[in-house]
């Protein structure tokens, strides 16, 4: 009995011990691998588990979501309506049979129609008096802008345009209220790095304060979509869809980081690869959408292109730096001041251009009127240039609905010249447009044109490419008489006719 209860004691004694023990060591998971890479690493501790977020997505996205609005376009078009059949006099056959001179035939009239269509977007209140960000394809050609905050209450606003910028696919529209309006804070774009958690708030197919988390997957250098050139992308994996366009993209502290513009898309839904505008990029021009209406850029005038490896070795270079210059255009401020084909730009107004893209980035943001230095290399040798920068002018463009109407008072379509169409015809030089198609019975067709004909100039005004042409071509009227002057095999001809 004694050695039964004296067994009992010492197994208590035993696991009082052990306890005793036990709490002076860190026996929590993980602590053994822990201490042992302690040792390995001099007393350096190496982040173990899950990285907490700074804020949850809920938070992120309950404060910017008030300054997120539902932008609505209304744009009239104007359609043509197709022709009526036409079948003339039945009794028109037997004039030459007669000797009777044969009628002029005249074909019916087009007729058109207006058709309303509706536009959807998004954008983001910048500022409490109403300023809202967007992209400029967003409320392009809008006849009216309607916007819709969800703040403190839906309601809807009449929206006005205050300024766009085409090149950079950013607009600015005012909501027409003397109310204040939550705004969301602009961060820093540059700042951004790979991997980083993002949101996007925005209407995608019309689903107003949607919100998408995602992260940023790259960020692109340059990028072409639609035939227009993006500088400096954010790529994200955040889902983002049509209507998205224009909405924010905002990091883990709340604050707007890009604009959302487009989508690579092969089935026409998000396939996994958005893009944003950096906010940067806003911010260097926002001033000069809300005061002028418009961006005013710094011009060089040349034409530039990137050293590749086999330009790098013809033109005897150790490093793939600067920027090449392809063409110098006439009456420039490159011209003046004596740049030439052939130059290596490898400073510009004490900046290093390190890639071909860092020109014009740096002379678009370079005053108008200022006088700068450019450093290139000409023959393996540094020289040194005063250049007095000036005003990159807009591209002068017509609406589609002038430029259809104008063509179909001519009656042809036209195309640039490639490359491939430039060594096919064995032209000397590529300015003009081609004419790739005559409408039957048409102006065209009845003064001679031919498929193939290059036109040089129209009313005697130089035709240099396609936003050439359709600026001259957008005030024909009806009736007037227009003189061209066109390239035909090896020579050269002047054809008038009359637009209908």
């Amino acid at each position: 009995m004694f050695k039964k209860r004296f067994s009992l004691i010492a197994i208590f004694i035993a696991l009082l011990t052990g306890l005793i023990i036990a709490s002076n060591l860190d026996l929590t998971p993980g602590s053994c691998a822990h201490n042992d890479r302690e040792e390995e690493t001099g007393g350096a501790q190496l982040a173990s588990g899950p990285i907490a977020f700074p804020k949850s997505f809920a938070q992120v996205a309950g404060t910017v979501k008030p300054a997120v609005v539902n932008i609505r376009t209304v744009h009239i078009q104007k359609v043509q309506s197709p022709y009526e059949f036409y079948f003339g006099d039945p009794f028109e056959m037997f004039d030459e049979f007669f000797g009777r001179p044969r009628k002029e035939r005249r074909r019916p009239e087009r007729k058109y129609y207006q058709r309303k269509y509706e536009g959807a977007g998004s954008g983001v209140v910048i500022d409490p008096e109403g300023y809202i960000l967007t992209n400029y394809h967003v409320v392009s050609e809008a006849e009216t802008i309607m916007v819709t905050v969800s703040g403190n209450g839906e309601k809807e606003y009449d929206g006005e345009l205050i300024g766009k910028d085409d090149r950079t696919d950013l607009a600015v529209i005012k909501i027409k209220s003397k109310k204040k309006f939550p705004s969301a804070k602009l961060g820093n774009s540059d700042a951004i790095k790979v991997g980083e958690w993002v949101v996007a708030i925005g209407s995608p197919f019309g689903l107003e304060q949607t919100v998408t988390a995602g992260i940023i997957s790259a960020k692109r250098q340059s990028l072409k979509i639609e035939g227009r050139i993006y500088e400096a992308m954010i790529q994200t994996d955040a889902s983002i869809n049509r209507g998205n366009s224009g909405g924010p993209l905002i990091n883990m502290e709340g604050e707007v980081i890009g604009i959302n513009t487009a989508i690579y898309a092969p089935t026409g839904v998000f396939a996994g690869v958005g893009f944003a505008i950096p906010i940067n990029k806003a911010k260097e021009i926002l001033g000069d959408l809300i005061e002028k209406g418009k961006v005013v850029r710094g011009w060089l005038g040349v034409i530039i292109q990137e050293i590749t490896p086999e330009l790098a070795e013809s033109f005897g270079l150790k490093e793939r730096e600067g920027a090449l210059i392809g063409d110098v255009l006439k009456d420039t401020p490159a011209e003046e001041a004596g740049l030439k084909e052939g130059d290596i730009v490898i400073e510009f107004d004490g900046k290093q251009i390190k890639d071909y893209n860092d020109l014009p980035a740096i002379v678009t943001r370079t005053p108008v009127g200022k006088e700068v230095v450019v450093k290139v290399l000409r023959a393996g040798k540094q020289k040194r240039f005063r250049v007095k920068i000036r005003e990159l002018k807009e591209e002068v463009r017509v609406s589609n609905q002038e430029e259809e109407e104008a063509e179909e008072n001519l009656g042809m379509t036209v195309q640039e010249l490639s490359p491939e169409i430039i060594r096919h015809y064995r032209l000397s030089d590529n300015s003009g447009v081609i004419i790739t198609d005559i409408e039957p019975g048409s102006p065209a067709d009845d003064a001679g044109f031919r498929p193939g004909d290059i036109i040089k100039e129209i009313n005697r005004q130089k035709i240099n490419d396609l936003s050439d042409y359709k600026k001259n071509i957008s005030g024909i009227k009806k009736g007037q008489t227009v003189l061209f002057h066109i390239r035909r095999g090896n020579n050269t001809i002047y054809v008038a006719l009359r637009a209908e």
